[in-house]
């Protein structure tokens, strides 16, 4: 019988990547992770499972394999203090390069006019340059966040100080992403787990749904004939470059990637089939994969 698994459900992890050793969460931020993380532990723990935080006893999950959303150095520590084993994982340098929007934009960019920027002059050059190709505006978003936080809709020409100062914060935790905000008419999202022999697990495509920040609401399995369908097969042809690069840089796990339909010139339906990459779990990430994984 397989042991029990201590989980960490560190929700925050692209917080503590985009921060300084030593990070910890605030109490604002705990208390806004906590819903999400009683509705992930649904999904995610099994049988004889247990949560471990910084509340719980040293040594209490004596005995456990310890696995975390994802294995940050925070993460590994409160496993290792509650006593548990943690599974192997990527070093940190890997998890921060490979969850940076930064390399999600490497592989290329998958909206017209999109790029990924670490200097004010060129973050300016767009924002101030002129309409994006297709939307009413630019969407902004820092190289890490969590929950839609970290985005904003700049309509330029002429910035806010408001915008400005989002500008500058980004810039000096390690870039923006800045691309044209779009109509979206539908979230999609598909994920895999990768094996430290670079073998894959695949998952099927699910529909997310998100709020107006982006933030997650709910993931559903799609119907049979959307499964099928040409959105389903160039996620998976997308998922596929995405494990390749994955492992060229040394990450082992789960991983997800989200996409989405949007309106396009013409009102045509076009697929943005990279818009996140999240090399770490999700909350969809129990409904996309079944069991496979366990």
């Amino acid at each position: 019988m397989a042991a029990p698994v201590a989980w960490v459900l560190n929700l925050d992890a692209d917080v503590e990547l985009a921060s300084a050793p030593g990070y910890e969460p605030g109490d604002r931020l705990r208390s806004l992770m906590r819903p999400h993380v009683e509705r992930l532990s649904r999904s995610l723990l099994g049988e004889g499972d247990r949560l471990i935080d910084e509340t719980s006893r040293p040594a209490s999950a004596a005995g456990c394999l310890g696995r975390a959303f994802s294995p940050t150095p925070r993460a590994v520590a409160l496993l290792i203090r509650a006593g548990a084993e943690p599974e192997p994982y990527p070093d940190v340098a890997v998890l921060r390069r490979v969850n940076s929007r930064a390399f999600a934009s490497s592989l290329g960019e998958t909206l017209p006019g999109a790029a990924f920027v670490t200097e004010r002059a060129q973050a300016l050059a767009i924002l101030e340059g002129g309409a994006p190709p297709i939307g009413t505006g630019w969407r902004v978003k820092h190289a890490f966040g969590m929950s839609g936080r970290n985005q904003r809709v700049v309509r330029g020409p002429r910035l806010t100080v408001g915008d400005l100062d989002f500008v500058g914060r980004g810039l000096r935790h390690g870039g923006l992403q800045i691309e044209p905000d779009v109509e979206v008419t539908r979230e999609v999202a598909i994920h895999g787990l990768l094996g430290q022999d670079g073998g894959m697990i695949a998952g099927s495509l699910v529909r997310q749904r998100c709020d107006a920040r982006g933030a997650w609401i709910s993931t559903e399995p799609v119907a049979e004939e959307e499964a099928s369908g040409d959105v389903a097969e160039r996620m998976r042809v997308e998922r596929e470059r995405v494990a390749s690069a994955l492992r060229q840089a040394g990450y082992f796990g789960p991983f997800g990637i989200d996409g989405y339909t949007y309106r396009g010139p013409g009102g045509a339906v076009c697929l943005q089939p990279r818009s996140e990459i999240n090399a770490r779990y999700s909350m969809g990430f129990a409904v996309g994969m079944g069991q496979r994984w366990r």
